[in-house]
């Protein structure tokens, strides 16, 4: 069994705050509307892969990255920071293109939603 971790972030405020990021960039992409996409790298360290406007290619992206991990069967943990509503449209674009994973959806606490931010998305999996 392999697992991963993938995220979907909406707003990068946090991240700015902590001096991860700079407060323009964070500003800039707000404005925008892009969704930053990513995963935890084996180290430990949050690598983002894609750059998204809006939410619907955010979503997109996270999906072809399971595909790519090689997720056919297995579980699919999704916690939401108050982005219900997101957390299950992902879910079915997940089972509309894996239909054999199991997908559960749930709430992000404590920190993962100080950094995942309202409206942030993590994607934890384990491949059968």
């Amino acid at each position: 069994q392999q697992t991963g971790l993938l995220f979907m972030l909406e707003s990068l405020n946090n991240f700015a705050a902590n001096g991860r990021v700079s407060p323009a960039v964070a500003k800039i992409a707000g404005v925008l509307g892009i969704r930053i996409v990513g995963r935890a790298s084996a180290g430990g360290t949050l690598e983002p892969t894609d750059k998204s406007r809006g939410e619907v290619k955010a979503l997109t992206a996270i999906v072809r990255h399971l595909k790519e991990s090689g997720l056919k069967t297995g579980k699919v943990w999704l916690a939401h920071c108050m982005n219900e509503e997101g957390a299950e449209k992902l879910k079915e674009m997940i089972l509309a293109e894996l239909p054999q994973a199991t997908v559960s959806v749930g709430k992000n606490l404590g920190l993962c939603s100080y950094y995942a931010e309202k409206g942030g998305l993590l994607v934890g999996f384990e491949k059968m």
